[in-house]
């Protein structure tokens, strides 16, 4: 069994009525459902909170709490990894995740070299003041990066490699979940969207716990966000061969060490006790 497989349909192991191909169906499409409807859910919120009350931004107590109840209740219904703990030492889950998601972003920048993007932090809600902006931010960036893990990498993940190879498990949650982004936006970044929720799902994988998912989504959209304020509308497109090559360079020694990471957490993960 696969460490993101932990979980089950209830009545799937003991009495049979669901066949591996219905649960993969329900899965893929009931978790797709769930991340739209959070996704909706949230930030509708905060626009009407915007609307109507600029300066006090109400919408994170609605919003986290239905996101974080749907959580804990998917957790409980079906063991999707938020009690479950890593099967390694955090240290190494984290060197892990830092390094596949330096190997990952690599591909998003050269990809947005590649195709002359531009591109700047995201903005939230206009007319409202800097706090709600703050507010926003903060909440947004939660309320979404753990809709995404939960109905991804929670649900979809845990109950497709019970059936499926973990390969193909993953290929498919990486498929659906690369979908559920913005279409006007996504062929801009595509190959770097795949790159690093292939880094996402191999750590749930290998880690266990889709608490350590949640919190790399929510630091990479965060200090991703942070980096892009302080420096400004970057032209990917007029970097220079030496830049690209150097970004190739940095993008390539990450992953050999995410490789070298990946197999230290395995061998931990397997010694008896």
């Amino acid at each position: 069994m696969s460490a993101a497989g932990g979980g089950r349909l209830p009545g799937q192991l003991h009495s049979g009525r669901y066949q591996p191909s219905s649960i993969v169906l329900a899965a893929s499409f009931g978790a797709s459902l769930l991340f739209m409807l959070l996704v909706a859910l949230s930030l509708l919120t905060a626009q009407f909170n915007a609307d109507h009350q600029p300066a006090l931004p109400w919408f994170p107590i609605p919003v986290l709490a239905v996101v974080f109840a749907v959580a804990w209740w998917c957790d409980r219904r079906w063991e999707i990894g938020l009690r479950t703990p890593c099967r390694a030492p955090i240290s190494l889950i984290a060197a892990f995740a830092i390094a596949s998601n330096i190997a990952a972003h690599a591909v998003w920048v050269l990809e947005k070299a590649w195709k002359g993007v531009t591109y700047s932090a995201p903005s939230g809600p206009d007319d409202v003041t800097l706090f709600f902006s703050v507010t926003y931010w903060v909440a947004i960036s939660v309320a979404l990066s753990t809709s995404s893990e939960v109905c991804f990498r929670g649900i979809m993940q845990t109950q497709l490699s019970r059936h499926l190879s973990i390969g193909l498990a993953v290929a498919i949650v990486i498929t659906f979940n690369t979908f559920a982004h913005p279409w006007e936006t996504l062929w801009l970044r595509f190959f770097g969207v795949l790159a690093i929720l292939a880094a996402w799902g191999w750590l749930r994988e290998i880690g266990g716990s889709l608490r350590a998912c949640i919190v790399t989504h929510i630091a990479a959209v965060m200090i991703g966000d942070v980096i892009f304020w302080l420096t400004g509308p970057v032209d990917f497109g007029g970097f220079s061969s030496l830049h690209n090559s150097i970004v190739a360079g940095i993008g390539l020694l990450a992953l050999g060490l995410s490789v070298f990471l990946s197999g230290r957490i395995v061998s931990y993960a397997k010694r008896p006790g």
